[in-house]
């Protein structure tokens, strides 16, 4: 009876146990679920998702932050595969955040890593046309950027091998030959007339060496030319320093003989004009004195006018009819 007791007693603790362990999980997982998120969508076109699936880890930095909640192959293939992120609402999505798939080399599980790019940007709360959630534009991983550039590096080796094999062909090797046997007589060429060469050499040298005695008489000729330009510039730089001054003391002279032809003309303008006014006056003067010379001889052609007076019946100065 006491082992039956003890193995009840063994039981019911485990059960206990059990029941414990299973309501603590329970219990961290709705805390867990409890935690608000915010969803984000992201348009896979270049990557490939293989390894991709429900519930993979969203990362940023290393750090889990989220999970994939949803994914969905699009017909249009212009925008590929629609996959819809779940990430902590702690975690700051920037605009200008790229996501990008990375897999794991020994398990092959795939997982998406978001990369803010911009320095103090926005959070991403923008919503596109048509879009239920911020969209975050698809990024290029590391690894992509390694394999396009082995597949590069792949490609130029293998078009640098094709050239070699064209190089190296039996038409190339032919030409090569020949060309090395061309070669090979033209160095025996020029060992035979290697002493001609030298002497040819030896006379350019005494040439050369001539040829720099003309060139230092040449320079001493055109130093003692430029010498004598100089002079010469100078000299002409003094004449016409010369014929500067005369010219400006003579169109000074112009400029006061101008002046006084300008005054005499003004006097004599106004000569004109009081000569003119002078014959005017004396004209007139000439007017009235052979006018009165005319009363004069009108008067002395009438004598008994003079003597005698008016005939009877004229009026005198001052009388009326």
């Amino acid at each position: 009876m006491e082992s039956e007791a003890r193995y009840a007693w063994i039981g019911g603790t485990l059960i206990a146990l059990f029941m414990a362990l299973a309501g603590g999980l329970y219990w961290l997982s709705g805390a867990k679920d409890s935690q608000p998120s915010t969803r984000y969508t992201v348009y896979f076109q270049k990557q490939s998702l293989e390894g991709l699936q429900i519930g993979s880890e969203v990362r940023m930095r290393g750090i889990k932050v989220g999970r994939v909640a949803d994914y969905r192959i699009l017909p249009d293939t212009a925008r590929g595969v629609r996959v819809l992120l779940e990430v902590d609402a702690r975690i700051p999505v920037l605009e200008g955040a790229l996501a990008m798939v990375n897999r794991k080399l020994v398990t092959g599980i795939a997982g998406v890593d978001l990369t803010n790019t911009t320095v103090n940007a926005p959070p991403l709360t923008h919503l596109p046309p048509g879009e239920t959630y911020p969209v975050i534009a698809e990024g290029v991983p590391e690894m992509t950027r390694m394999t396009s550039v082995l597949e590069d590096l792949g490609n130029n080796g293998s078009e640098a091998l094709q050239r070699i094999n064209r190089l190296l062909s039996e038409d190339n090797q032919r030409a090569i030959a020949g060309t090395l046997a061309n070669t090979r007589a033209l160095t025996g060429q020029l060992a035979a007339s290697a002493p001609a060469l030298r002497e040819t050499l030896e006379q350019s040298r005494r040439a050369a060496e001539r040829l720099e005695q003309v060139g230092v008489a040449v320079e001493t000729t055109l130093t003692a030319t430029g010498h004598h330009i100089d002079n010469l510039a100078a000299q002409s730089r003094d004449t016409l320093n010369t014929v500067r001054a005369t010219l400006d003391s003579a169109g000074a002279t112009l400029e006061q003989t101008r002046t006084e032809i300008g005054a005499l003309s003004l006097s004599l303008r106004l000569t004109a004009d009081l000569a003119s006014q002078d014959l005017q006056a004396t004209s007139k003067v000439l007017r009235d004195s052979g006018r009165a010379m005319q009363q004069s001889a009108r008067a002395l052609g009438e004598p008994e006018r003079i003597l005698f007076g008016p005939p009877q019946g004229n009026l005198g100065p001052g009388e009326e009819r």
